[in-house]
């Protein structure tokens, strides 16, 4: 295996190869996650990295010394191949995942589009029609909007999937009320924005809130695609 392209954030480092297969995935809740990465590296004959983070930068440190002898490309906004024009004063400050999240999206639209990404946070982008990034939102993910409102009570996080209906006990109620905030503001941000494609992202969109799903297509690959558009 030559070329690798890497997703890194602050719950987990995905892997793909170049033809967009997940083929390593290491979670920080696992204490042995750099150990295997680094055997992984050892052992697969990567000698090229493409890498998105946006963790915080011990993991990103830990993960760049596995990598001696490996020759990494860092993907940021100052460098690339870029359709995307930004709307921030400061790009920088732009997640690089939101970023490749949107570039793959209007590449493969070429029109009006709004991203929503389903993950720790909750990112909704605009882009217009000549790939001008209008801006977006981040609001708390669904989990965070739970542990936020569990936090300090005797009540504790369930798998239970949520509805949009009225709850009938406490905890229906937290769960319901949580989606119920989310899929109102995605869908009021596709009426403000009528754009003509909603692509929805993120782990999250497949598992909890994919009641979203309806809102528009998905595509789990986003920011891989991007990292290939841009660094090839």
């Amino acid at each position: 295996m030559n070329k690798v392209y890497l997703d890194l954030g602050n719950t987990a480092l995905k892997v793909f190869n170049s033809q967009g297969d997940l083929i390593e995935t290491y979670l920080a809740s696992d204490v042995c996650w750099i150990d295997r990465f680094k055997s992984f590296i050892a052992l697969g004959g990567v000698e090229q990295a493409v890498l998105a983070s946006v963790a915080v930068k011990e993991k990103e440190a830990a993960v760049m010394g596995v990598m001696k002898g490996v020759a990494v490309t860092k993907a940021s906004c100052a460098k690339g191949s870029w359709k995307i024009q930004h709307s921030y004063k400061q790009p920088h400050r732009l997640g690089i995942d939101r970023l490749l999240a949107i570039e793959a999206a209007y590449r493969e639209v070429n029109d009006r589009l709004v991203v929503i990404d389903c993950g720790s946070a909750i990112t909704l982008d605009s882009v217009d029609a000549d790939g001008f990034h209008l801006g977006g939102f981040i609001v708390p993910g669904y989990r965070l909007q739970m542990e936020s409102l569990l936090n300090g009570t005797n009540l504790t996080f369930d798998a239970v999937e949520p509805a949009q209906d009225l709850g009938n006990d406490t905890s229906e109620c937290i769960r319901n009320g949580s989606l119920r905030m989310i899929t109102s503001l995605c869908e009021s941000v596709i009426k403000e924005c009528n754009p003509s494609k909603v692509i929805l992202t993120g782990g999250d969109v497949n598992g909890v809130l994919s009641s979203l799903r309806s809102l528009g297509g998905v595509d789990e690959l986003l920011v891989f695609k991007g990292l290939k558009y841009v660094y090839g």
